[in-house]
């Protein structure tokens, strides 16, 4: 997907110095004309008068006058063109963030067939103006600490076998096993729609295996947003004793 935007750029790049060679060219060549109007598929440019005779009173005709936006950016303004940057109408705010209310979770003493919840709260500040999402991925299944083979509490299926990293299932046979999550709003409705149906999970994408980290949360608007992930865990009876733990890691990204 790089690639593909990489040469867009760069054709847009050349787009740009031809269109500046092109208006140079009428400046130097054309008597004072009215509105002009150059475009193809790609661009559509309007220009008002300019006057191509080179004095004194055309120069200071062309003079501009920096002024700054809201946001401190500078604003160029001539006789004939208003250049700005940012959003004029908008006032500063404060930049767009994420937290949780815990960094670790806890979940005791597992036993085999008996399920283990424990949640935590994600709240989303000064959401940006084209939007956002909250990617996540786990850098591994849960591991033991203390083993020589790396056992695993492996990631959930869920009951029909089917759920994964991107699509969620019911999870609530007490013989299914495996670690997941889901995700509940509470201000917002910003959670994957997925996670619609109630006792419906995931599992975390896994870096070590080479998996895409996977948005749990996306929307728009200018108030802040909170939603509440459900970590679940069960084991059967031939899991063997250990302390397990994995990181799992939330990264909000603003759109642009």
């Amino acid at each position: 997907m790089y690639y593909v935007l990489s040469i867009k750029c760069l054709r847009n790049i050349k787009l740009l110095f031809f269109l500046i060679l092109a208006t140079l060219y009428l400046l130097l060549n054309t008597p004072p004309v009215n509105a002009q109007v150059m475009s193809n598929q790609d661009y559509k440019i309007t220009t008002g008068k300019f006057n191509a005779i080179s004095n004194s009173a055309a120069e200071k005709d062309s003079e501009t006058k920096p002024t700054t936006n809201n946001f401190g950016q500078a604003i160029s303004e001539g006789v004939n063109f208003k250049a700005k940057a940012g959003f004029e109408s908008l006032k500063s705010i404060p930049p767009f963030s994420i937290s949780l209310s815990s960094d670790i979770v806890d979940f005791g003493i597992l036993s085999p067939t008996n399920p283990i919840i424990r949640t935590v709260d994600l709240s989303t500040y000064s959401l940006p103006v084209y939007g956002y999402s909250v990617i996540s991925f786990e850098n591994e299944p849960l591991t033991a600490i203390q083993s020589v083979n790396k056992t695993l509490i492996p990631d959930t299926t869920c009951d029909n076998g089917e759920c994964d990293d991107q699509n969620a299932s019911e999870w609530i046979n007490t013989l299914t096993y495996g670690f997941g999550y889901r995700c509940d709003n509470l201000i917002g409705a910003d959670c994957d729609s997925s996670f619609a149906k109630t006792n419906s999970y995931k599992h975390f994408p896994d870096i070590s295996s080479n998996d895409d980290p996977q948005s749990i949360a996306a929307g728009f608007g200018s108030k802040d947003k909170k939603i509440r992930i459900s970590y679940k865990v069960n084991i059967s009876g031939t899991q063997a004793q250990n302390i397990y733990k994995n990181t799992v890691t939330y990264i909000g990204v603003p759109n642009f």
